[in-house]
């Protein structure tokens, strides 16, 4: 049944005139594609739309936003990069063809659902694999395989919110393989002067560069190359490129560093006083210090520590020592409820929870623990608004690059995201024999022979009735 059909609730048969009258008011494809009048760069922004771009290959001003290096350098904070690694992780383990759609892993399929792939598909669909699994021409790079360009294509998205794989092509313009690229080194080409009085870039010329040193030293078409951004923006000062995280996080981060420094200034020289020793005696000045250098010897610190300052007092004037607290302590501050807001603030913008990366913070709010929700039902709703975004970016870009390249008949899945445990399907398995699933049916699933009797469903009514039916064609 035809796509008209299924809209309109009419028979294929009676349909046909109506799909062909649709189709003929369709306007043929022209020669040329069509060139819209919008424009995607601003000609008072054009050197931020080579953002990030050496100065000389083609800059002017620097970047609006961070720049590769001081990304890179964020990402070295400690709860960024357990944040960035617990994904990398997650979705390495997709890295594997899987064989149902219950197992972590990816799947070659067919686009079209509804249609079975016949001997010649099924043996495409094999060729496939091995080829995803290799990364292509095992010649190209031979240490490369698919998960490890998983894993350094994710970082990098992580990162910089821009996520390079070459494309690379045989004699015959096909595709050979892939590998990734150093997403750093990558910019947007250089526009022309054409370019720029048209506010757009002309996708017959090279779309992007490799700059090593300020230098181009390699230059891609758009199919040639994959520039993937989870987060695009229309702005016309950043059009084309992306919005990561840590550029969004900047501030918070920034304050969780603070927060780090303040708590371990307490352990180095000189910041922290564990009090003051007074000394009421009239000793010679010079033996006070004699006295003062060999105790210094016995109660410093670490590197220092916490050093004791050490007074002479004079017993007869009456000299006092009084110990006025000049700041207020962690807990008056309520230091570590900060700290947690700034891990709890990083992480939504990550769409992790906290709870993924051994952070166990209690439901703000909750009245009983009734109401909390479980640890396993907080991870599910963490991967549902984190990791699933990520694997369908990842997914689109091989499908798009990659896949269709290859024979366009085909699509990358991951699968396994929905998995449940091996009790949990069997329990669900045993709930559809008893609506509608048969037995044999059933057992099929698990690779097991059919049984004698075994086409019928265990419902109560329905082999009521099935039973009468037998009954009443007996007696007929």
């Amino acid at each position: 049944m035809g796509i008209f059909s299924r809209l309109f609730g009419r028979s294929e048969e009676s349909n046909i005139n109506v799909e062909e009258e649709v189709f003929k008011a369709l306007p043929a494809p022209p020669a040329t594609a069509p060139e819209p009048q919008s424009r995607q760069y601003s000609p008072n922004d054009v050197a931020n739309a080579y953002m990030m771009e050496g100065l000389e290959q083609g800059g002017g001003e620097p970047t609006k936003g961070l720049d590769y290096d001081q990304l890179l350098a964020m990402s070295r904070v400690p709860l960024i990069a357990t944040i960035i690694q617990t994904r990398v992780n997650q979705v390495a383990e997709f890295a594997t063809p899987s064989r149902s759609g219950y197992q972590l892993g990816f799947q070659i399929r067919l686009k079209d659902r509804e249609d079975a792939p016949s001997e010649e598909e099924q043996e495409v669909i094999q060729q496939l694999y091995t080829f995803m699994i290799s990364c292509g021409d095992p010649r190209i790079n031979y240490e490369t395989n698919f998960e490890s360009f998983l894993r350094m294509l994710v970082r990098d998205s992580l990162i910089y919110d821009q996520a390079c794989f070459e494309v690379i092509r045989n004699r015959g313009g096909g595709v050979a393989g892939f590998i990734n690229v150093d997403s750093r080194t990558i910019r947007r080409a250089k526009m022309t002067k054409q370019e720029k009085d048209a506010g757009r870039r002309d996708p017959a010329k090279p779309q992007f560069v490799q700059v090593i040193n300020d230098k181009a030293t390699a230059e891609f078409h758009a199919k040639d190359l994959c520039f993937g951004i989870r987060r695009p923006r229309s702005d016309l000062r950043y059009y084309g490129y992306g919005f990561p995280e840590l550029e969004e996080a900047i501030m918070m981060i920034t304050h969780l560093l603070n927060a780090d420094i303040y708590n371990a200034a307490n352990f180095t020289n000189g910041i922290s006083v564990a009090g003051i020793v007074a000394v009421k005696s009239k000793m010679q000045p010079q033996l006070f210090r004699q006295f003062r250098r060999e105790f210094y010897q016995m109660l410093s610190g670490s590197a220092n520590a916490k050093k004791t300052p050490l007074v002479q007092l004079d017993p007869d004037s009456g000299e006092d020592l009084k110990a006025i607290n000049l700041s207020s302590s962690n807990k008056d501050m309520e230091f570590q409820q900060w700290q947690h807001y700034l891990i709890k603030t990083i992480c939504s913008m990550y769409q992790i929870d906290p709870m993924e990366i051994g952070f166990k913070f209690g439901d703000e709010g909750a009245r009983s623990s009734l109401n909390q929700a479980s640890g396993t039902e907080r991870v599910i709703m963490s991967k549902e608004k984190g990791l699933r975004p990520l694997l369908r970016a990842v997914q689109g870009w091989l499908n798009k690059y990659v896949i269709e390249e290859l024979d366009e008949r085909f699509e990358l899945v991951f699968t396994g995201l929905d998995s449940i445990s091996p009790t949990d399907e069997l329990k669900l398995n045993v709930e559809k024999v008893k609506a509608f699933m048969t037995i044999n049916e059933v057992r099929a699933l698990y690779d097991l022979e059919p049984i004698p009797n075994g086409d019928t469903i265990l419902d109560g009514a329905y082999m009521s009735n099935f039973g009468s039916q037998e009954g009443g064609d007996q007696n007929a």
